[in-house]
């Protein structure tokens, strides 16, 4: 696959504790040598990050109560109101990850509800069900729940440590065929896993090493 081919198949982010402005910008600066899909920052930067990102085509990306999600519904819909307001092309938002592993999806399902009406047609709404911690059958319940919900989108993990396996995405693409844009998190470093999971039917890779990611690409 081309460099400029996958570049655009690919998300990267600088969000952590330690992350401080000056980074964000260098960050930001060397990323727009690539045709990057999107780059996710913390919510205070979305206001530098769109200003660097201005004449560009790649998306900015907030995230809602990422990447645990412990927060309320009503933290995470103000959350979305903050990223609409700071102009943010997308978001990426966390689950109740304790509903669902409770069994409790009528909370769950009421959460996507809400998130989707408060992101209205204003901002595009990417949920996390984090699949590393759920079982197949988890995994299928949550990913119907999402779609009654009204979301199109989903990032299978959010990263740190909760890494997206090949057959998670196989598994999405076998039950719900291309009902779902599926974005992939956690893990990817090299071209080779870029390219392969491309194959096996995801649309987008999240990666905080993209030139790594590019590296072997033509």
């Amino acid at each position: 696959m081309k460099k400029e081919e996958l570049a655009r198949k690919l998300i990267t982010s600088i969000i952590g504790a330690d992350v401080t402005g000056d980074a964000v910008k260098k960050f930001i600066e060397k990323a727009k040598e690539y045709p990057f899909f999107g780059i996710a920052v913390d919510l205070p930067y979305l206001e530098v990050a769109k200003e660097l990102l201005q004449g560009t085509e790649t998306r900015l990306i907030a995230t809602a109560s990422y990447p645990l999600g412990g927060m309320t519904t009503e933290t995470k819909i103000r959350q979305i109101e903050y990223a609409i307001e700071k102009r943010a092309d997308e978001i990426d938002v966390s689950m109740n990850f304790n509903a669902i592993k409770s069994g409790d999806f009528f909370t769950v399902l009421e959460e996507v509800k809400r998130v989707v009406e408060a992101a209205g047609n204003r901002i595009e709404v990417v949920m996390i069900p984090q699949t590393h911690i759920l079982t197949n059958e988890e995994k299928i319940k949550v990913l119907g729940v999402i779609l009654e919900g009204g979301a199109r989108g989903i990032k299978l993990n959010s990263g740190f440590g909760w890494c997206t396996r090949p057959e998670d995405v196989l598994l999405v693409r076998r039950e719900f065929g291309d009902k779902f844009r599926i974005d992939v998190s956690g893990g990817v470093r090299t071209t080779e896993q870029a390219e392969e999971y491309l194959r096996l039917g995801a649309d987008y890779m999240h990666t905080s090493t993209p030139e790594q990611v590019l590296l072997k690409a033509e």
